[in-house]
């Protein structure tokens, strides 16, 4: 009975590398056909626009140009705002002209009042016309703004308090805790943006393309994997075949030949795109572990979809899968914008994992962490058998 069913499911699945090979190249198409298109829309070379900032001040002019060279000198200013001194008069009718975007009213002691503590308020007046790039950056100064007060409320409140207690001697221990407190508030803003040491965007979103062209791609094999009509369980049940057993063929056929089939095409690709340099890295060990077990999890998913829902849906169910599983670990979107829970566990959902390996490959790495997939393939599996047990009174 095993070699009878080892033979049919071999040429199920045999039948299915046609339609494999053409799903492949219709899902790479469409996969570069979205990559090309989203990098010509995000990252266009355009030179970016800049706005002009008045700054309006009665008060020491000394002071007025120190405090635009240092505005002016920020990054994140520097970038896209040009600040320039101007009368009263002459900012309002500039800003009634849109020739500048706001206005910067600094009292006549700004400087000193930040010094200190006394913090008479800088009023910045907006253009009515509500341009987009005027609400962009009302909405940037009232963030900023919360953040000056934040810090500025802390300081106090802890001068006070130390000060009222007679631990005069320990407030610059304490200011300097506060700072830090307040530095790495602020500097958390980096985990938004690519820094010297984070892996290159674009091999980031390679690996999430190539996790979700494997899993696309894999549901060429629902003929091989779909239910059976009740003749055929009827007959096996009779033979008294272990259920186990036939999933276990169903699942280990299938997962061989599209091993198989993936293993040619890493073997090829570097030889066809002419870097046989990678080869190496490619057919290493790991690598082929990584792409067996990458087989094993997708086919064992299959099975157990197939087991829960009637074609159609069992296969729209292992797209929506990959899709959800992929974005719960941050491999569609930023891990930064993901709530922290989310993220914490999605990145143990075997999608994640895949992406996490996959990235290792690209970047050269040749040992790879394959338990936690080979775990997940496994518990696939026992659930796909556990449901067709459960199945086992209505098939007969």
């Amino acid at each position: 009975m095993l070699f009878k069913l080892l033979r049919t499911e071999l040429k199920l699945n045999l039948r299915c590398l046609p339609t494999l090979l053409a799903g492949f190249v219709l899902f790479g198409a469409l996969f570069s056909l979205i990559a090309l298109t989203l990098s010509r829309t995000l990252y266009k070379s355009e030179t970016p626009v800049r706005a002009t900032v008045a700054v309006v001040s009665t008060g020491d002019q000394e002071y007025l140009d120190t405090a635009i060279r240092y505005i002016s000198g920020l990054e994140s200013a520097s970038f896209a705002l040009d600040f320039v001194e101007m009368k009263e008069e002459e900012a309002y009718s500039a800003l009634e002209a849109e020739s500048i975007i706001a206005i910067m009213l600094l009292p006549p002691d700004a400087i000193n009042s930040i010094l200190y503590g006394y913090n008479d308020p800088i009023r910045i007046v907006f253009s009515p016309k509500s341009s987009l790039t005027s609400v962009f950056l009302s909405e940037l100064s009232r963030a900023g703004m919360r953040l000056l007060s934040a810090a500025q409320a802390s300081t106090y409140t802890a001068s006070r308090l130390f000060r009222e207690a007679d631990l005069g001697p320990e407030l610059s221990a304490a200011y300097y805790e506060i700072d830090m407190l307040n530095f790495n508030h602020v500097l958390n803003r980096e985990k938004l943006f690519v820094s010297e040491d984070t892996l290159p965007v674009f091999l980031s979103y390679l690996a999430s393309g190539l996790v979700l062209l494997l899993a696309f791609a894999h549901i060429c094999y629902a003929p091989a994997l779909k239910r059976e009509r009740s003749s055929f369980y009827s007959l096996l049940f009779a033979s008294k075949a272990s259920p186990v057993m036939y999933l276990g063929v169903k699942a280990a056929v299938c997962s061989l030949t599209y091993f198989c089939f993936l293993l040619l095409l890493l073997i090829a690709g570097p030889y066809l795109a002419g870097k046989t340099e990678t080869a190496d890295i490619v057919i290493s060990p790991g690598a082929v572990a990584l792409v067996f077990l990458s087989s094993f999890i997708l086919a064992c998913l299959a099975l157990l979809l197939h087991q829960l829902f009637s074609d159609a849906a069992a296969v729209m169910a292992q797209i929506i899968c990959a899709l959800l599983m992929l974005f719960a670990g941050g491999g569609l979107i930023p891990a930064a914008f993901l709530p922290a829970g989310l993220l914490k566990a999605g990145s143990l959902l075997p999608a994640p994992l895949l992406w996490q390996e996959y990235l290792k490959l690209l970047t050269g790495e040749k040992y790879f962490d394959l338990l936690p997939l080979l775990l997940w393939g496994l518990a696939f599996f026992a659930a796909a058998s556990g449901v067709f047990m459960l199945r086992r009174k209505e098939l007969r």
